[in-house]
């Protein structure tokens, strides 16, 4: 078996587990935590944008790191940190310890924009034309890890309350992440003496010696860009643009929606079903996306995606504690969620190559993540303030319609003259060595 798919595992059972910390699952907690400790709405929204920023301000770091080292003791450290913030969250007694904990939480990787570094870079690094399927198996750990995390936390929070609650997520994060990572996690096929997607190495590429081990190359038909080129194109800054209204949008929505549906007097177990709906939904969304992408252009799954979850909007609009509204908002927003997802994590590495890709992604993430931390408090002030949910769901439509259809204009770079030199000289390196061998 490929050992690519071992990465493809772990990334899967680390994205099932960090889950918990995402803002789909704490929007569970937000009630009962509010009435115990006495917050506000706005305040406890704090919170997870705070977690949004510090993963954002170390991301560049990560990714650098990444690249050059893997995320095998990164993401060992990770977990143990976000298994720990969980824990603690036992103890907090006052706002100011919450927002502590969650910026640690932040920083560790795990649950945040960083934790797609985490996950999803290693295993783009295993696979190149089989990445697009690779990358949304393992990425449906999240899907996976939300639709149990929903109704098991709510169990959870009914019986033996939210404390508890919180540190059977963060035990799970340490028993899975832990091992995985320490003991199985790997950088890229090069450093096993593989090729990506399993690939046999052809006779060029094997040694000449009898007995040596065959030399492992890059694959000719992946373009990698540096950091300090990919930074000149303009259409890694679109992207940086687009993703950035589009978080904004979504992480309000996410916010709001179950306090929304509470407010309507929409049944409980509804809510419960319908929020599980939406990651089982995008699990299978997300596969069949990541398999369109390996044959049509990436971009196409973001415009998808964009659109589905415009549409998604419309039973929010509608308004009512009708529970068909929750269920077909839910499933539309799945089948969204699970197209765009497939493509932001596809397009850096489809676009700029395997090799950077982490530094890449660590240096746009900042600002697309600071403008979606914003989404959550600014959606919570408007509500304190009187602004109407109907509003907030319009204003969500339309930043979400905009977005996806820009994204049918961002096209692949072409390569910098300058790499055109750079392949053509590696082109005729492997030829006079084929002609010595």
């Amino acid at each position: 078996m490929y050992y690519g798919w071992v990465i493809v595992a772990i990334a899967w059972l680390a994205n099932m587990v960090a889950a918990t910390m995402n803002p789909v699952v704490f929007s569970i907690f937000i009630d009962p935590m509010r009435e115990e400790l006495g917050l506000s709405l706005s305040g406890i929204a704090w919170a997870i944008s705070i977690r949004m920023l510090t993963g954002g301000a170390a991301a560049p770091i990560m990714g650098r790191l990444i690249d050059s080292y893997g995320a095998r003791w990164l993401g060992f450290l990770g977990g143990l940190m976000g298994g720990a913030v969980l824990i603690c969250l036992y103890y907090v007694d006052n706002i100011w310890l919450i927002y502590a904990l969650f910026a640690v939480s932040g920083i560790s990787g795990f649950g945040t924009f960083g934790g797609q570094l985490l996950t999803i870079v290693p295993v783009a690094n295993w696979f190149v034309a089989k990445r697009g399927r690779a990358t949304s198996i393992a990425a449906t750990g999240l899907g996976a890890g939300t639709a149990l995390g929903v109704p098991l936390g709510l169990y959870l929070i009914n019986t033996v309350g939210w404390r508890w609650a919180w540190v059977v997520f963060g035990v799970a994060i340490w028993v899975v992440i832990l091992p995985g990572y320490a003991f199985l996690m790997r950088r890229r096929p090069e450093d096993l003496g593989l090729l990506p997607d399993g690939r046999q190495p052809q006779p060029a590429e094997a040694a000449g010696e009898a007995g040596e081990a065959p030399a492992a190359a890059a694959p000719e038909d992946e373009v990698n860009w540096t950091l300090g080129q990919a930074m000149r194109t303009p259409v890694l800054w679109f992207i940086l643009l687009t993703l950035t209204v589009y978080m904004f949008s979504s992480s309000g929505v996410l916010f709001l929606r179950v306090p929304y549906w509470n407010e309507l007097g929409v049944a409980a177990e509804h809510i419960a079903l319908g929020v599980a709906a939406d990651p089982f939904t995008v699990i299978f969304a997300m596969l069949l996306f990541g398999f369109l992408a390996e044959r049509y252009p990436v971009r196409f799954m973001a415009v998808i995606g964009g659109i589905w979850r415009a549409i998604s909007m419309v039973p929010l609009a509608i308004g009512g504690s009708h529970a068909a509204n929750v269920y077909i908002h839910n499933v539309t927003w799945g089948i969204g969620s699970g197209a765009f997802a497939a493509s932001q994590n596809l397009m850096i590495p489809n676009y700029y190559g395997r090799m950077a890709q982490g530094a890449i992604r660590g240096i746009s993430l900042p600002l697309m993540i600071a403008a979606g931390a914003l989404g959550a408090p600014a959606t919570a002030y408007l509500v304190d303030s009187g602004v109407g949910a109907g509003v907030i769901w319009q204003i969500g439509l339309w930043m979400m319609l905009a977005a996806g259809i820009v994204f049918f204009f961002l096209k692949p770079p072409k390569p910098l003259p300058s790499m055109r030199a750079e392949m053509e000289a590696a082109a005729a390196a492997r030829g006079e060595g084929t002609s010595q061998t």
